[in-house]
């Protein structure tokens, strides 16, 4: 066969099979009308459920948990006395801005109820456990409020020192500094307060260990300007 030939063999192959494809597509084309067809209506111009021996599926029930509530909440985000709540701090964080958090890097005085004090598991007595967490609580803007939904109250514990006597369900200030994350690996995206001070059920302040280390260094920067005959500089307010 020469090249005349082999080219005319292939172009006569090559209608034939675009044909033949084209024959497919269309009678594709009309057997899914057809379906439609048999499913939308008979002969009586009805719908297929209304054949005598058609039978309509079971309803399906979809049981969805409530839609959540994007309301305000009653608590304001700062009280009179100008301590913040949990709310009015994290309401400072502006997602989709640039603008920053004021609180965020600052001391505050958070009002809040306590929730949760964290307790180390006891451990059977020949066995080894695992180290326990640093301490820490759990508070929020009311006292019946989920623990997922409070805010961490961190290293408020001084070596050696009673803890504070305070009630789990009754509101406290703390005042500490609100951060991301604290010294000894606390964090959260929300925040949490690093603890310094708060008063206590006797009435009397409990003082953490950050504010004790603020206080010593003040001191150690007096008795340092003073031995060097220059005048210490006043102490922060509310020390």
């Amino acid at each position: 066969m020469n090249t005349s030939s082999v080219a005319g063999f292939a172009g006569v192959v090559r209608e034939q099979g675009l044909r033949y494809i084209g024959s497919v597509r269309l009678w594709g084309l009309v057997g899914l009308l057809g379906f439609l067809g048999l499913v939308g209506c008979n002969n009586s111009g009805g719908g297929l459920l209304d054949d005598p021996g058609a039978t309509a599926l079971p309803s399906l029930k979809v049981n969805l948990p409530p839609p959540p509530s994007f309301a305000e909440p009653n608590t304001p985000r700062e009280y009179p006395d100008g301590t913040v709540s949990v709310y009015g701090l994290r309401k400072e964080f502006h997602r989709y801005s640039e603008q920053k958090n004021k609180y965020l890097g600052q001391k505050v005085k958070l009002k809040a109820f306590l929730l949760e004090v964290y307790q180390c598991p006891v451990c059977p007595k020949n066995q080894t456990c695992k180290p326990c967490s640093e301490p820490h609580m759990f508070v929020a803007d009311e006292a019946n409020s989920a623990k997922d939904k409070a805010m961490l109250v961190v290293e408020h514990r001084v070596f050696k020192v009673k803890d504070p006597k305070i009630t789990i369900g009754k509101q406290y200030t703390f005042e500490g500094m609100f951060q991301q994350s604290s010294p000894k690996g606390f964090s959260a995206s929300d925040g949490l307060i690093v603890f310094y001070t708060m008063v206590d059920d006797t009435n009397k302040p409990y003082i953490g260990p950050a504010q004790v280390a603020e206080l010593e260094a003040a001191k150690f920067e007096a008795a340092a300007a003073k031995a060097k005959g220059a005048t210490p500089p006043p102490p922060a307010p509310g020390k």
